[in-house]
């Protein structure tokens, strides 16, 4: 049931759940301790997100005829998979910490567990135990999918191309607590049958895709206290496809094949305070922007297939199921001039 009300919840943009990321948990140990646990805790996250911008971009192979047009807006959902919702710790990548139960190594992601996750040490504790040594690492915000809509605009060109964009304006991430994202892109559309001989008459639309996005993500860790911590990605993604459609009255079947080039760069700023019980003299200590990776992992093959439908002339809904890095659905309502 909790599943169900967060999917409508993200359908509709407007819940009252809010979830919080926050790392800091981890960040303990060695600069590569820091970087490790972090990265681990951190990346689907980063992968998800990208993933996310590669949804929603195309429903018909068909390209307009020059200067017809579709607006629509396009929410989405990628549905995160459930090895992405934790990691298991080697111990042996660990620098200055160990588990404190070596049979207990597997803790959440970001879309993990709300529950706390595994308990770690440092492996050389000082003053016979005075400071403490132990702590749990972050846990989850128990919510294993990752929402993007975005408003969407197409126009057909000159000798069979079709440009689009799309943006996102600022706004706050669905359930997630003081977050920020924005995002825009632009794609070209080229019609294929054009170059076979008699293509124009086959009973189907086969196009080429190709579309580029950028997007920014950030969120304040601790909202409301005037710290300086938060979280922030940025995003780049490619996609190509080959497209193939099939109009049948009012409705069109289509379906897409082809590659994501992604790439989601993470930093972890601010300054963040922790205990050191191998430092004797000064066991709290101070780092200031402890963590920061890139992740290419929602990067491959991708496909989809979906459903169009027309109503009064130029009213626009479809769906389509994507499979790829993760699944994904996604809606599209709008206005489309292509008669």
């Amino acid at each position: 049931m909790k599943k169900l009300s967060l999917l409508l919840a993200v359908f509709i943009f407007g819940s009252d759940i809010q979830a919080q990321i926050n790392p800091s948990n981890a960040i303990a140990g060695t600069a590569a301790d820091i970087q490790y646990l972090g990265e681990g805790y951190l990346s689907p996250f980063a992968d998800a997100l990208s993933y996310s911008t590669t949804n929603g971009w195309y429903n018909t192979a068909k390209v307009r005829k020059t200067l017809r047009f579709e607006i629509s807006l396009i929410p989405s959902i990628s549905m995160v998979p459930s090895e992405m919702k934790s990691f298991t710790i080697d111990e042996n990548r660990l620098q200055q910490l160990e588990l404190v139960n070596p049979n207990d190594n597997v803790t959440p992601t970001v879309f993990g567990s709300e529950s706390p996750g595994v308990a770690l040490r440092y492996s050389n504790p000082a003053f016979g135990g005075l400071v403490s040594s132990q702590f749990n690492m972050p846990s989850g915000i128990g919510i294993g999918v990752m929402p993007m809509a975005g408003i969407q605009a197409g126009v057909g060109l000159p000798f069979d191309f079709e440009l689009k964009g799309r943006f996102l304006p600022s706004s706050g991430a669905t359930f997630i607590d003081g977050s920020n994202v924005s995002q825009w892109g632009l794609a070209l559309k080229h019609d294929l049958l054009r170059y076979l001989p008699k293509g124009k008459l086959l009973p189907f639309s086969f196009s080429a895709f190709v579309a580029y996005s950028s997007l920014s993500y950030s969120q304040e860790l601790e909202p409301g206290s005037g710290n300086d911590k938060e979280v922030t990605l940025d995003v780049n993604s490619l996609i190509t496809r080959l497209l193939v459609s099939k109009k049948l009255l009012f409705l069109t079947f289509y379906a897409g094949a082809g590659y994501n080039i992604n790439n989601a760069d993470v930093n972890l700023l601010g300054t963040y305070e922790y205990i050191d019980p191998t430092n004797i003299l000064n066991p709290e200590q101070q780092i200031k922007d402890p963590l920061s990776f890139s992740s290419n992992e929602s990067s491959g093959f991708a496909g989809n297939v979906g459903i169009r439908a027309k109503f009064l002339l130029v009213g626009l809904v479809s769906a389509d199921y994507t499979f790829g890095a993760f699944n994904a659905l996604t809606l599209n309502l709008g206005l489309s001039w292509d008669l």
